[in-house]
């Protein structure tokens, strides 16, 4: 019994990267951006070598969120290097991600993470007045999908394979840059991509501007057979395929994104397998261990699992107050459902690691058993007067012995064994948009951002300038943060 009180003593002790970065959230959700900066500086664990992906993708966005946009495009150059030239784990590091937990080794990121750099090279490129540049970063999301996914075996590739918002962001800069046929290519494929998952992807229902920018530009560039389909299947007044002569699409972030925990499960031998299950929103999720030829089950069978969590956001939408009337900002991207789909798809890929780091610990507590049975027996080996009965309680004492050592050895295993709970927290939970035109002067629009309690409103103003502005602005807290006194924002905040 005090052996079991330990070992979940133990187990609950192990501290997540959410815990260990406590901090940063600390500062993000009071809307203390350059706090947040601060203290991922000063953070012992994100500074450690093997984290230093994780650190890079931190610290661009907060860059980007304190409007350091340069140097926020500098440190997510950096990350991209790293992982273009394939983070290496040495042969200490593995040992000790056999013997301990994966969090030993250095942080690789998630695919989705290795991506989404991209999206913040190309908002830091349209701050700085460089449309052209931020195109080449979004058309490098989806490109670096195909690379990932290309490097997998059959049977064991990302569903996770394109990226439905990436292509709107590339539309939209298609035509920022004044390349309309472009921008219906983006479109029209992006929408493909909704049409083919049921005009809906991984949470997200198909945008109604996307169905407007398809109107749009089909009917700019002529293409009258297009224009007439769409048309038919999305059923929109005409007027919504009149071009502008001034709009600005806002992109509006939301809250932060999925923090990863971990589930420790408790393992059945079930003839070549280890079996577990456990509950993910609302499904029973069933797990698989192949069990090495040769592993004695032993006492105490421990695995601990990553498992994304779903951070509560004081938002839950917003609308934008357009002529007197809410207009929804629509949602475009949620990194939830897509972080878990990437998760469950590397799990999948690294069952075998984990089914060699359970036999590796179970080699570890025989090894420790058959030193308690020698230490228990050494020292009356040598001993040649015994009783019968004699030697059956000393043949009984080096079995408890082995039993004892190897229980002991099952425990700290069980101790040792954790999850890899690093992920990139500093992402947004959402992220919408909302496309308006523009009049003479400056236009004054109000947001109303709805939680639980009710909504607050904020108010931003929008010089008029001929084409298509992009913006965007970050909610991580209920506190409205103005863009920093170092940027050059689109947008101004009364």
């Amino acid at each position: 019994m005090g052996a079991g009180l330990l070992l979940a003593g133990s187990i609950q002790s192990c501290s997540t990267y959410n815990m260990k970065s406590a901090e940063i959230e600390t500062d993000l959700l009071a809307g203390n951006y350059p706090g947040a900066l601060a203290h991922a500086g000063k953070n012992k664990f994100l500074k450690k070598k093997r984290n230093e992906l994780l650190f890079l993708m931190e610290k661009g966005r907060l860059e980007h969120l304190n409007g350091n946009y340069e140097e926020s495009n500098r440190i997510f150059e950096q990350a991209y290097i790293i992982i273009d030239d394939r983070i290496k784990t040495n042969a200490g590091q593995a040992v000790a991600a056999k013997l301990t937990n994966p969090m030993a080794e250095p942080y690789k990121g998630e695919d989705f993470e290795k991506v989404t750099l991209h999206y913040y090279k190309a908002l830091n490129y349209i701050r700085l007045g460089l449309p052209n540049e931020a195109l080449v970063e979004a058309k490098r999301i989806n490109i670096k999908l195909d690379e990932l996914n290309l490097k997998y075996p059959e049977g064991k590739k990302n569903k996770y394979r394109v990226d439905a918002f990436s292509l709107i962001i590339e539309g939209l800069l298609y035509e920022n840059t004044g390349d309309i046929n472009g921008a219906f290519i983006s479109y029209r494929n992006a929408y493909e991509i909704y049409a083919a998952n049921g005009n809906s992807y991984y949470g997200v229902p198909l945008p109604e501007q996307l169905k407007k920018d398809l109107l749009r530009t089909s009917k700019q560039l002529g293409f009258t057979q297009e224009y007439n389909e769409y048309a038919a299947k999305f059923g929109l007044p005409a007027e919504v395929a009149q071009k502008q002569p001034a709009e600005a699409v806002i992109i509006w972030e939301n809250g932060l994104g999925p923090a990863k925990d971990q589930i420790m499960l408790t393992l059945s031998g079930t003839g070549d397998f280890f079996y577990a299950s456990y509950m993910e929103d609302g499904k029973v999720i069933d797990i698989l261990l192949p069990i090495p030829l040769g592993t004695d089950l032993g006492t105490v069978n421990a695995l601990a699992i990553p498992k994304y969590r779903k951070r509560d956001n004081y938002y839950t939408h917003a609308t934008l107050v357009v002529n007197g009337n809410e207009v929804p900002i629509e949602l475009a991207q949620d990194f939830y459902p897509i972080a878990k789909e990437c998760l469950n798809d590397r799990m999948l890929r690294e069952i075998l690691d984990m089914a060699l780091r359970f036999a590796a610990k179970k080699g570890a507590s025989m090894l420790l058993g058959a030193i308690a049975e020698g230490v228990a027996g050494g020292s009356n080996d040598k001993k040649e007067e015994r009783t019968s009965s004699k030697g059956v309680e000393k043949k009984e004492d080096k079995t408890d012995a082995n039993d004892i050592g190897r229980l002991i050895g099952d425990i700290a295993g069980a101790v040792t064994e954790k999850a890899d709970t690093r992920n990139w927290q500093s992402l947004p939970a959402t992220i919408n948009y909302i496309r308006v035109p523009l009049q003479q002067g400056n236009n004054t629009f109000t947001i109303k951002k709805y939680g639980k309690n009710g909504y607050d409103t904020q108010t931003i103003t929008i010089p008029y300038k001929p084409g298509l502005q992009i913006l965007n602005y970050a909610d991580i807290s209920h506190r409205a943060v103005p863009a920093p006194a170092t940027a050059q924002p689109a947008v101004s905040t009364e």
